[in-house]
């Protein structure tokens, strides 16, 4: 708990809060000016009211998400490489593993509070502006849970990348090259190509139906897992040269 509240003592300093936060009513005022433009041209579409509110507002609002998330992992590390300062934190009584989980649970906090903001407005706009009697609660919240989890491989991914390279533009430009290669590969119906995590994210912005897909939790949920302890094995196995 102490090195949880040192590091989120940390991470106002480099500025990841108010960036997801800004991530987060970024994507939610996205979502009410696109339904205000096109609302007539979206409920037209052949799809039921809640996946048009769901599957056609996400893409943008996914993207959004994956940037801040990509940004919010190189600056939560970039700070510890000025002056060498994780190299001397092995000489002192503090565990860097348990350093790296805490930065990563803090960006996990940060994300679902952005994702929270960002359907609160869904919600919004379900209620008033859907067809009377055609919102649905639990639909929302299913693909809440759903998009939130389908980030989480990218957050960890991205988070161990960073952790790994001193060169902040290193894992920036990774980061940006697992966007442009997920979204070459996203549409693609072949299974292998979800062991890129980038691509597991773009599912839900892809799909036509706002009902969570169970093979892409479960993957995203293996991912994640192995992402987190291979960030933790290299933050006590590989010390900072």
């Amino acid at each position: 708990m102490r090195t949880f509240v040192i590091e989120l003592r940390k991470e106002k300093r480099t500025g990841v809060i108010p960036l997801m936060i800004a991530i987060g009513v970024l994507g939610a005022a996205y979502a009410f000016v696109n339904f205000i433009v096109r609302k007539d041209t979206l409920l037209n579409l052949p799809l039921a009211p809640m996946d048009v509110l769901l599957t056609q507002l996400y893409g943008m609002i996914m993207v959004l998400n994956m940037f801040g998330i990509i940004v919010a992992a190189c600056m939560i590390y970039n700070m510890e490489f000025k002056g060498s300062a994780v190299k001397k934190m092995y000489m002192l009584p503090i565990s860097v593993p348990t350093m790296y989980l805490c930065k990563f649970l803090i960006l996990t906090i940060m994300l679902l509070i952005a994702v929270c903001f960002q359907n609160m407005a869904l919600a919004k706009i379900g209620v008033t502006d859907l067809p009377k009697g055609t919102f649905e609660a639990h639909t929302l919240i299913s693909f809440a849970g759903y998009s939130f989890l389908t980030s989480m491989p990218v957050l960890s991914f991205m988070l161990f990348i960073a952790s790994r390279f001193e060169n902040m533009w290193v894992p920036l430009g990774i980061g940006v090259a697992g966007f442009l290669s997920g979204m070459a590969l996203a549409t693609s119906e072949i299974a292998l190509f979800m062991v890129h995590p980038f691509v597991v994210m773009l599912k839900p912005a892809i799909a036509m139906s706002a009902q969570p897909d169970i093979a892409v939790v479960i993957v995203s949920m293996i991912e994640t897992i192995l992402f987190l302890c291979a960030g933790l094995w290299s933050a006590k196995k590989l010390r900072y040269e």
